[in-house]
């Protein structure tokens, strides 16, 4: 990593608080107007993105909120949290919508829904995915066949696949339409904390303990990237929507944004005061937002980065002209700040 990208940024313009307690999940809507978090203090939280204040409070859960959600069409609020269930919320009414409980007594450590908004996703420490019909609030399949606590999930883009990631060190990939077992993607070297797809589905993020993130093929399976640089563990990741960025959050306090095309480090990010959680780009990759144990959202300008030379990756366009005519993609040099 280059002494340019060391350089610490702080690009964030806008600081949420309001949480009692570690901010461990947060979602954008679809339209990018609002963000949604869930903390250990057993509430998720509604905030609006171009002002920063809070819309309204989803009270209901006697444990803590370990994953938020949002459906497709904003409509729908969804929290997964460690006294066992799963809430759907009116995004309107703020009033509770269905309870899911099918994990037992255990915890239910993430939700996620699917793209056409008729599905949602749960996972929990019973070592188990569920997804489970929106319109019943019944579950619909049951996925099986990790060896510890799955932690985390993410449906691709078109549907037909859900990600899992669990305390055994593997991923897997399932089946939507049958629930069964596609591929399973081994190479951590401690427990995985979480997975997401590329936009374009060809390739997954996870996380680990490892103090790593990993790129995989989705079709083959097969590790693409090491990303090797945070001093502590890593907790999340997400791609960017170009599929450009990968952003990771660790326990070290920063955010990295890296280079998805040959693993290198563009920029490190600093502004929390304890361990960064969990990360979220915007529908339009205009900003992305980061919640800490240090009970804080913080906003951070995507457009900023980019003008101030934070990020120098090719122009798109660019990018896909030098593809088509068979040229090797060449990423100018970051400038300093």
């Amino acid at each position: 990593m280059t002494a340019l990208a060391d350089r610490p940024v702080r690009a964030y313009n806008r600081v949420m608080e309001g949480h009692r307690d570690d901010v461990r999940s947060i979602a954008f809507s679809t339209n990018g107007e609002f963000i949604v978090s869930g903390s250990y203090d057993g509430t998720a939280r509604l905030w609006r993105v171009d002002s920063g204040k809070l819309i309204s409070v989803l009270v209901g859960h006697t444990q803590a909120v370990c994953s938020v959600c949002v459906s497709p069409n904003d409509e729908i609020i969804g929290t997964a949290s460690c006294d066992g269930t799963a809430r759907l919320w009116s995004r309107k009414s703020c009033q509770q919508l269905q309870v899911l409980s099918g994990h037992g007594r255990r915890e239910v450590w993430s939700i996620s829904f699917s793209p056409d908004g008729a599905t949602v996703a749960t996972t929990s420490s019973d070592s188990t995915a569920r997804l489970w019909s929106i319109a019943t609030g019944k579950p619909t399949a049951l996925l099986t066949g990790h060896d510890s606590w799955v932690c985390a999930g993410s449906f691709s883009n078109d549907g037909k696949l859900f990600g899992t990631a669990s305390f055994d060190r593997s991923a897997r990939l399932w089946c939507t339409k049958s629930g069964a077992q596609v591929r399973i993607l081994e190479g951590h070297k401690e427990d995985l904390n979480s997975i997401e797809f590329s936009g374009d589905g060809r390739r997954l993020v996870t996380t680990s303990y490892d103090r790593t993130a990993r790129l995989w093929d989705t079709a083959s399976g097969h590790e693409l990237l090491c990303l090797e640089g945070h001093n502590q563990e890593v907790l999340a990741g997400c791609f960017s929507p170009d599929d450009e960025l990968v952003a990771t959050v660790s326990v070290d306090r920063t955010v990295r944004l890296w280079n998805t095309r040959n693993g290198t480090v563009l920029r490190v990010l600093q502004g929390h005061k304890e361990a960064v959680a969990s990360v979220r780009f915007s529908s339009d990759g205009t900003h992305m937002a980061t919640g800490s144990l240090d009970r804080s959202i913080q906003l951070w300008d995507m457009r900023l980065l980019r003008r101030s030379g934070a990020l120098c990756i090719r122009d798109r366009a660019l990018m896909e002209s030098s593809r088509q005519s068979n040229m090797s993609l060449r990423f100018r040099s970051m400038s300093g700040v």
